[in-house]
């Protein structure tokens, strides 16, 4: 499968925002008729507003901005749900962690590059761009400047020997990394096998410089046997080893099943394997955290996910639960007319873009009702009375996830793109 640059970003994100053109004109027709309940709804949404301003380099302010901090400081985890590519979201991300002084980041990146971030962020921007340069192409998403001057601010802000940056998901990127740190440790017995996968992870990153498909990659395109020889002739891993291992292993059957078009089986490995590394996490530590967490919005969603599967968002909401505390899940998107950036897998470049979130995710009804002079930050909670059993069974449930699976969520007026280093 060839990946264009829409196909690629839905494979990263795991989730398809954009709306389809039946549906973006099946969304006209249904507001059109303007339903009692969704009158409710939108009385509701215009009385919850609040403004919250978002200045790239003072940061955020503002009434909106308040209310988020206070809201933030009651839960032991904030979903942070993002889109990605809008130069705001770091910005925000890095103003949260400084108010709320969380125990870790965790961010969606592989456990064993976040291990890598974590250690490269203590020597500030100089570190990671050191980082990057040593191990190219660098992991996805963080080599845009704005991300990477959050990681460096947010591990300032964090400080301390033990790690503050967590990574939860797959790797797309950074197979050549994670190969070359097992080859210290495998034992003859692994050596041969160990040998044919670091090959065939060469030989994908020179197809891709052929051809510019990000499908030739090994992330994407390699084979999961490859790594299960390894792991049947390396019978204990030491425990770093093992996570690098199962890291691949799962990137390489998540990929496969995308690229056969199995498309809700690659969603569930992926969500599968992000829940498996939260609880070994969780599991392991000796004080449970409070925790700060940045991932695509479709990760970050109380209940099923936009790609119908149960991800790491609802699972934080269990854990907490299970605590006697709470979770606080926001959903942050740009507003009419905003930008974002996309990854361009053939020039290995990022793009400005136009940003379609609303459309993508039924919010198109409300979008009249933003704020006309700063961002938008409005609770969803009392809004949920509008849309019960009966309401959702017959109306859009791209709007119905939202209002339920959120808490609240952030319009970003005049969203610009994030660029790269």
């Amino acid at each position: 499968m060839k990946l264009d640059r829409r196909s690629l970003f839905a494979a990263l994100t795991g989730a398809g925002l954009a709306a389809s053109a039946p549906a973006a004109a099946q969304e006209t027709a249904k507001d059109a008729a303007r339903p009692a309940w969704l009158d409710r709804l939108r009385g509701g949404f215009g009385d919850g507003r609040r403004p919250l301003t978002i200045d790239l380099a003072a940061g955020p302010r503002g009434p909106g901005w308040d209310w988020l901090v206070a809201e933030g400081r009651k839960a032991r985890f904030f979903a942070f749900g993002e889109e990605h590519g809008l130069a705001q979201v770091p910005v925000l991300v890095r103003a949260l962690a400084k108010a709320l002084k969380p125990d870790r980041l965790i961010l969606e990146i592989s456990p064993p590059i976040a291990e890598d971030l974590d250690q490269a962020a203590r020597g500030g921007m100089d570190g990671l761009t050191a980082y990057f340069r040593n191990h190219p192409p660098g992991p996805a998403f963080y080599t845009m400047a704005e991300e990477a001057r959050m990681l460096a601010d947010v591990r300032a802000a964090l400080p301390g020997k033990d790690q503050r940056i967590w990574g939860l998901d797959y790797e797309v990127t950074m197979d050549r990394r994670l190969i070359a740190r097992l080859k210290p440790k495998a034992p003859a017995s692994a050596a041969k096998p160990l040998s044919a996968l670091e090959a065939a992870s060469n030989a994908g990153w020179a197809r891709f410089a052929a051809s510019n498909n990000f499908g030739d990659t090994f992330c994407f395109g390699g084979d999961p046997a490859l790594v299960e020889a390894v792991m049947a002739a390396w019978p204990k891993p030491d425990p770093a080893s093992a996570e690098i291992l199962e890291t691949l292993l799962q990137t390489l059957r998540t990929n496969r099943a995308y690229l056969d078009k199995r498309y809700f089986d690659s969603n569930a490995i992926r969500a599968d394997f992000n829940r498996g590394a939260f609880v070994r996490q969780w599991r392991a530590a000796a004080r449970k955290p409070r925790a700060l967490f940045k991932f695509g919005a479709g990760h970050m969603v109380r209940g099923r996910s936009m790609t119908e599967v149960y991800d790491i968002g609802n699972l934080l909401a269990e854990t907490a639960a299970l605590e006697g505390e709470t979770s606080f899940h926001l959903l942050v998107i740009p507003g009419p007319g905003g930008r974002q950036a996309a990854f361009n897998p053939t020039s290995w470049t990022y793009e400005d873009v136009p940003a379609d979130s609303l459309e993508g995710l039924g919010l198109s009804p409300l979008a009249d009702l933003l704020l006309p002079d700063a961002s938008t930050l409005v609770d969803l909670r009392p809004l949920r009375r509008f849309m019960s059993g009966s309401v959702t069974a017959a109306t859009d449930a791209r709007l119905a996830r939202v209002v339920h699976g959120f808490d609240a969520v952030l319009f970003v007026a005049g969203s610009t793109a994030s660029k790269g280093l």
